[in-house]
């Protein structure tokens, strides 16, 4: 126990450093004393030296730490950082990871190699976190040149953003600056075949999955957890299940846990383990090594090797080296919140849930069940004893650091984490497959969809059960030690109770209830999944024509469904993810063909979202307006097209497609004026569906000039649907208009709270006479008809 004693000092120094900001005196002093006086007591001279080492490694420990800590002050920076909340800065750097895609932006780490001062390029360091629109994309090993001024993180009351931004070792900020790439290729060889590897099997991920199980299955394979919807993450953190798409030691030693559990019937327990440590190894170096997935395979290792070495004592020092080697190469990491669950949850994986296998099998064998190795029985016990263990030694800190507990959090995890395995390899065959071929992915879509809406619907049901997340206010780190303490004495109780049994006995008893291995287990899911495939195959289309205006933020995304189950985009809004979102609740799972994707006009709140489509979606046709756009998104959108080699026209009033079963879309407008004119809005392209006895207009960004337009040139704009122009600005839908359509029912496409204040209060007024609808406040509207009559279903409301 040695090594613990002295790696247990180390890490009280290095925490000591981290709460008093300074090397905490007293504290060396009493620990040397007490090593002193233990020593006398005891006549041991090992003793003295051993209280002097230990006294020692916590000095040091708290020098470290203070040493490593980022300055208060910007003006003490060295580095690119002395440039911060300075005038503009030219700089050149390099891309260190893939970007982050969120909304409308794009967030890029870069490392700083040269600065321009002083007239001529000079060598820097640091690392900076560039924001920007979303095109163009940049990759690992972009070498770009940026112009703009450089911010300090900011830090806030409730989280110290810099600090968190410091551990990451980004020391400066920029928005939105002047950026040019003047290389590629400029990382290190294998750090970029790894970065490719991991995009194509996200991006095998999105043509095979709808979402949000594809955001999902990105954030529990390859760690991409910003693409996960925040409706979603508020129910994964509602539920405490939010680890579970988190790559941490948490995560790690569970799937390791429970893999050794699956195979050890099979190979043995000791194979099983070796299995595991090969598929962590594996997994890191597949994730990109960060520094966040190195702690989590170090942790999930370490989990793994208590398992072989089966030892208390080797565990515990296992550990305690671990901690104080981590710490000691990055001492900053002890404040990591990622790095204090990971390791809570190691100890009460290694110390209670074993306790708790031990007693339960005890508890189990007196009802006449036995929990022999390999059965569902011994599965379930050890699925139990591990989310109990770890979430009970977890809780106090999620209590500290997010001022909140989950009433759910252990039901829920209950019925996931022996899932879990089945996600997780799931979701990797997916991403595998796929990216060989994608047919093949498809084929293994119909289980890794199924087994990710599981997770899904069990976060969704308990974050709507009443009480799911308590708020706890001033929990602080005294009630967190107090629970400790509590948790301890809980463990060491339970260790000085009598048991019979030893935790997953070998043998097999002759008696009790029988049990089927877990493969059957699989086999049986993999039956289920065979027949929710089977009816879902059998499943066709509803024979009626469908028009749904997507609920997509400030911009305008309408799909169309005809009755023979052909399906038309018009417009993909603002936001490429959350159009995904919105086609996955409309389409079928498996649908992944759009046959006509059309663009009304090129601005960014029509145009964005269709680039996602390309990428996620076999596209047949496009149709789009003449007007073109010099901008980034228009050039990505039609890069994108003439990658794919998509089929493009070019629309012009009067032209006519037949989507079967008679149902026609026509193009009423824009005429060669409005073309000539370059105004974009009132050159959007009109469209009029049409279906027996009933029409719908779509009007994309049209204003007044563009409606008398199409009633100078006599054009059929009747319908009984109209999708209100320009999000129901003001400078659009004029009476003369209205009089001319004489709509029924009225759909405004408008973002909640938008800073333009759509839709105006005067068009609502004209609208008075029509059943009026509005995505920010009824969410996806879909309208469906038979050739004869409507069907209107609000997603919220009536």
């Amino acid at each position: 126990m040695t090594l613990v004693y002295l790696a247990g000092a180390w890490l009280l120094g290095v925490v000591a450093g981290a709460v008093a900001g300074v090397v905490w005196g007293p504290g060396v002093v009493a620990i040397g004393v007490a090593g002193l006086v233990a020593a006398a007591l005891e006549r041991r001279q090992q003793m003295a030296l051993l209280g002097l080492l230990a006294a020692g490694l916590f000095a040091a420990g708290a020098i470290r730490y203070v040493d490593q800590r980022p300055p208060d002050q910007p003006g003490q920076q060295a580095g690119i950082a002395r440039f911060n909340d300075d005038a503009s800065l030219r700089f050149r750097a390099l891309v260190t990871d893939e970007p982050e895609l969120r909304g409308r932006s794009q967030r890029v780490r870069l490392s700083v190699r040269e600065v321009f001062d002083d007239g001529r390029w000079q060598p820097a360091t640091g690392g900076v976190l560039l924001r920007r629109g979303l095109f163009p994309r940049h990759h690992y090993g972009d070498l770009l040149e940026l112009e703009g001024e450089l911010e300090t993180p900011p830090s806030f009351p409730d989280f110290d953003y810099r600090d968190y931004l410091a551990r990451r070792g980004v020391v400066s900020l920029i928005a939105y600056p002047e950026v040019r790439t003047i290389a590629t290729g400029q990382g290190e060889r294998a750090l970029a075949a790894l970065h490719s590897v991991r995009g194509r099997l996200g991006d095998s991920l999105a043509r095979t999955l709808p979402e949000p199980q594809a955001a999902l299955a990105q954030g529990i394979f390859l760690g991409q957890r910003s693409a996960i919807p925040a409706g979603l993450t508020n129910d994964l953190n509602a539920t405490g299940t939010s680890h579970l798409v988190a790559i941490s030691g948490h995560n790690v030693s569970l799937v390791a846990a429970l893999v050794i559990s699956g195979l050890a019937w099979l190979i043995g327990r000791r194979q099983a383990a070796l299995v595991a440590l090969v598929a962590i190894a594996g997994y890191t170096a597949l994730t990109g090594a960060s520094p966040t997935v190195v702690r989590a395979a170090i942790m999930g290792s370490l989990f793994v090797l208590a398992t072989l070495v089966g030892r208390p004592t080797s565990a515990a020092t296992s550990i305690a080296l671990a901690a104080a080697i981590m710490t000691g190469w990055d001492p900053l990491v002890i404040d990591d919140v990622s790095f204090q669950l990971s390791f809570a949850a190691i100890v009460g994986l290694v110390y209670l849930s074993p306790l708790l296998h031990t007693h339960g099998a005890d508890l189990l064998r007196r009802w006449g069940i036995e929990t022999d190795e390999g059965g569902v029985s011994a599965f379930l016990l050890e699925s139990t004893a591990l989310t109990a263990g770890a979430v009970a030694v977890t809780l106090p800190l999620i209590a500290l650091y997010f001022g909140r507990i989950s009433s759910v959090t252990f039901i829920a995890n209950l019925l996931l984490v022996p899932a879990f395995p089945l996600i997780l390899g799931s979701s990797a065959l997916t991403a595998a497959a796929g990216a060989l071929w994608e047919p093949l992915g498809q084929a293994t879509a119909w289980l890794t969809w199924a087994t990710l809406t599981y997770m899904i619907e069990v976060a969704r049901f308990f974050a709507d059960v009443p009480l799911a997340s308590i708020d706890i206010d001033g929990f602080g780190a005294e009630h967190a030690a107090a629970s400790y303490l509590a948790l301890a004495g809980f463990a060491w109780w339970l260790s000085r109770r009598p048991h019979g049994v030893t935790a997953l006995a070998p043998e097999r008893s002759g008696t009790g209830v029988v049990f089927l291995r877990p493969v059957w287990l699989l086999a049986g899911g993999l039956a289920v999944a065979a027949a929710i495939a089977w009816w879902a195959a059998l499943d066709s289309p509803s024979g009626r024509l469908t028009v749904s205006v997507l609920d997509i933020g400030q911009g305008d995304a309408i799909l169309i469904e005809t009755p023979d189950g052909r399906h038309v985009l018009v417009d993909g809004g603002p936001d490429g993810r959350a159009v995904a979102e919105a086609l996955g609740d409309e389409l079928p799972f498996w649908e992944r063909t759009i046959d006509l994707v059309v663009l009304t006009h090129p601005q960014d709140d029509h145009l964005t979202g269709l680039i996602e489509v390309l990428a996620r979606y076999e596209v047949r046709q496009v149709l789009a307006t003449p007007l073109e756009a010099d901008t980034a998104v228009y050039d990505a959108w039609r890069e994108s097209i003439l990658r794919r080699a998509i089929p493009y026209h070019e629309a012009a009033v009067g032209d006519s497609i037949d989507l079967g079963e008679g149902v026609r879309l026509e193009v009423l407008g824009p005429g060669a004026e409005l073309l000539a004119s370059g105004d974009v809005n009132d050159a959007s392209l009109v469209l009029k569906l049409t279906w027996r006895d009933v029409s719908f207009l779509l009007t994309g960004d049209i204003e007044v000039e563009g409606e008398e337009a199409l009633l100078r040139a006599e054009a059929d704009v009747g319908a009984q649907v109209l999708k209100v122009p320009h999000h129901g600005s003001l400078t659009s839908t004029s009476p003369a208009f209205l009089r001319a359509v004489q709509p029924a029912v009225a759909v405004v496409s408008v973002g909640a709270e938008n800073r333009f204040g759509h839709p105006s209060p005067t068009v609502l007024d004209r609208l008075g006479d029509s059943l009026l609808l509005r995505t920010d406040q009824h969410g996806t509207i879909s309208i469906s008809t038979d050739g004869e009559r409507l069907w209107v279903e609000p997603e919220r409301g009536r």
